[in-house]
């Protein structure tokens, strides 16, 4: 994995109704009324779900690598019981957020899982990892049956990916009528956002109320977005689940240079946009993309981290943390050494006399890139005003525990979801997690505090820090050890070098 690389994956960078004019019956599945035409799903238990439903109209052909648009009306009743075509990409892993299915450009579809007394229920709004390269909203282990059982609207969405999602080009500049060059992904998110704004009440869901979270490429996701000008006012609160804190983001002018370069080796130095946008939708989805959002001076004016810094970022309250075995993403060690600068070689020793498990190198990678940043993002956020809580989060399945040294990256997502993987062997502990951690994010959800229901409490942050919870099967709150803040403080200082002195 390259720096940049590294960088992005981390964030070192209405009312329900039946259509009069085309009726269909309970029996036949619940229906709810959009801006757009009138959709059925299914019951399932005490849950209405719908599947696989157009937030946008289709980016394929003359529309690829233009800003989403609103998807076409339809007559009569449209079918939503199975999820859409995910967004184009490369086919590089098994792993569970990976088994997208079907692909198309035609891809900008969400999914709902609503309770089905829901009136203006609280909704989260989940966008999926995978370096911004990989992955749907739509793969089994995003399943919102949980989380949506405990009293909220849940939505997973689609946006695209790889060089689909992010590339500029100057014909493609110069082509433009509306300003909107790059950041396609992004757009897509703040479309989905658009819609749910309009539409979340048909299934009982309320608009003032929601909450974005995502993990990975999800969570710099949701730290971009909130410091989005275009994103402003369409959620109240925010989850980043391991995304780091500090996103190295690039000009739209370096972009241009770099899709200008892709489009010569595709034999055409010249690039016309009817040439780029007829080139094969698996020619451009390639596994070798660098990919991540730009300033494009509308989407993103500036760096994420460098907006955080500023306090220019969203006043809503912010949940983020990571796992205790994030480098099990590959990459993490030569990011660490930007990220702790001088102070690397002397950290290391110290990490290493704690003789852990993971390594040294490992232990201050996961550090100094994931769980540190995260914890400065949290009390920028508290700077404001704002509350933020910061976790740690260390429950491994029963069958890993001897196989992995901690929590792999987006280890804490079938827990959070419920979705225990086929193989994944959970015992007692894991499922007391899993119950835990869905309360306590949908909670949150609902009032921008994660405490209640019993549980053990989780204490927010302050601007000059404090303790972050440990969460598990018995979540406890902790005091950063000295090692912890050194690492921390080595981090800001490079921040503060990279995006300037925070206000």
């Amino acid at each position: 994995m390259s720096i940049r690389n590294g960088l992005l994956a981390f964030g070192v960078i209405a009312g329900l109704a039946s259509c009069a004019s085309a009726p269909a019956s309970d029996a036949a599945g619940p229906t709810a009324k959009l801006d757009a035409g009138v959709v059925q799903g299914e019951t399932a238990g005490d849950l209405r779900v719908f599947k696989g439903i157009p937030y946008a109209a289709t980016t394929a052909g003359e529309w690829r690598w233009r800003a989403p648009r609103p998807a076409p009306h339809w007559d009569g009743v449209r079918a939503a019981r199975t999820v859409g075509a995910a967004c184009p990409q490369p086919h590089t892993t098994d792993e569970p957020w990976a088994q997208v299915g079907p692909q198309s450009e035609d891809c900008l579809f969400l999914n709902v899982w609503a309770p089905a007394k829901a009136k203006n229920d609280a909704v989260m709004v989940f966008i999926h990892g995978g370096s911004f390269r990989a992955g749907s909203g739509g793969v089994p282990l995003y399943d919102g049956t949980r989380l949506a059982q405990r009293g909220a609207v849940i939505v997973t969405i689609n946006y695209r990916l790889g060089r689909l999602g992010f590339f500029a080009h100057p014909a493609l500049t110069r082509a433009t009528t509306d300003g909107h060059v790059g950041n396609y992904g992004l757009m897509d998110q703040i479309a989905a956002l658009r819609w749910v704004q309009t539409n979340i009440a048909a299934f009982g869901g309320d608009p003032k109320n929601v909450t974005i979270f995502g993990e990975s490429a999800g969570a710099v996701s949701v730290q971009a977005l909130m410091t989005s000008p275009e994103a402003r006012g369409l959620f109240a609160k925010a989850v980043s689940e391991s995304g780091g804190g500090y996103t190295v983001v690039g000009t739209q002018k370096a972009a241009e240079a770099a899709g200008q370069a892709w489009a010569a080796k595709q034999g055409l130095p010249d690039a016309t946009v009817e040439q780029l946008r007829a080139l094969p939708a698996e020619k451009v989805a390639t596994a070798e993309a660098l990919t991540g959002a730009m300033i494009d001076g509308r989407v993103l004016k500036d760096s994420p981290t460098r907006a955080f810094l500023q306090g220019e970022q969203a006043n809503v309250p912010l949940m983020i943390g990571g796992n205790s075995w994030e480098a099990s993403l590959a990459g993490l060690g030569d990011v660490a050494r930007i990220v702790v600068g001088a102070q690397y070689k002397a950290l290391l020793e110290q990490y290493n006399a704690l003789g852990s498990r993971r390594g040294g190198e490992a232990d201050l990678a996961i550090q100094a890139v994931a769980i540190q940043p995260s914890r400065h993002l949290a009390e920028r956020q508290a700077a404001k005003g704002q509350r933020a809580y910061t976790y740690y989060f260390t429950q491994q399945p029963m069958s890993e525990r001897t196989t992995k040294p901690g929590a792999e990256h987006g280890g804490e997502l079938s827990y959070l979801f419920g979705t225990k993987l086929n193989a994944e062997k959970w015992d007692a502990a894991d499922e007391t997690t899993s119950k835990l951690m869905g309360d306590y994010w949908v909670r949150f959800a609902r009032t921008g505090d994660p405490n209640g229901g019993g549980a053990p409490v989780w204490s927010p942050v302050t601007a000059a820090g404090g303790k972050y919870m440990e969460l598990n099967a018995r979540p406890h709150m902790v005091e950063p050890s000295e090692l912890e803040v050194k690492t921390k403080e080595a981090g800001m200082a490079t921040a503060a070098k990279l995006w300037g002195a925070p206000k």
